[in-house]
């Protein structure tokens, strides 16, 4: 149980984080979308094949989440829940679109997934060889031109 508590704590933490909408400028949500897409294009295919089964384990925990009142109380309520999930699909969508674009296939999951680290935060030397990490600590994103 402890983690779907750490799940649901993670949750709540971001609860307060609501979509920020400027008149025009971007949303949070696509700034977080533009970023992750500018991870995945750092990431090796072995970390990308990580990255799917992260990404299927916290759908599939705030599915488990949305089904049970005590959880989706303190993620913030159901329409939070459900935002949470529809902002999933789409991190999911660029995820098959680079998998994709890289001639990938669908791929099972290898070894353990941390719930609480992305690919390119993958801290755990065993499982970054379990998964076929490159020896290189971590993905770093291509570095922007300044503005």
């Amino acid at each position: 149980m402890s983690y779907l508590r750490q799940i649901m704590q993670r949750l709540h933490d971001r609860s307060s984080a609501e979509p920020a909408v400027d008149g025009g400028g971007p949303t949070r949500l696509e700034e977080h979308l533009a970023l992750y897409a500018i991870r995945l294009q750092g990431c090796s295919d072995a970390m990308l094949d990580y990255e799917a089964a992260w990404l299927e384990q916290h759908i599939e925990t705030l599915e488990l989440c949305s089904h049970q009142p005590a959880m989706v109380a303190g993620a913030g309520g159901s329409q939070r829940v459900e935002r949470l999930l529809q902002e999933s699909h789409r991190f999911r969508q660029l995820l098959d679109q680079c998998r994709d674009a890289r001639g990938l296939a669908q791929a099972g999951a290898v070894a353990a997934v941390v719930a609480t680290e992305h690919a390119w935060e993958l801290s755990d030397p065993a499982l970054r060889q379990a998964w076929g990490f490159p020896d290189t600590a971590a993905a770093e994103p291509p570095t922007q031109p300044s503005a």
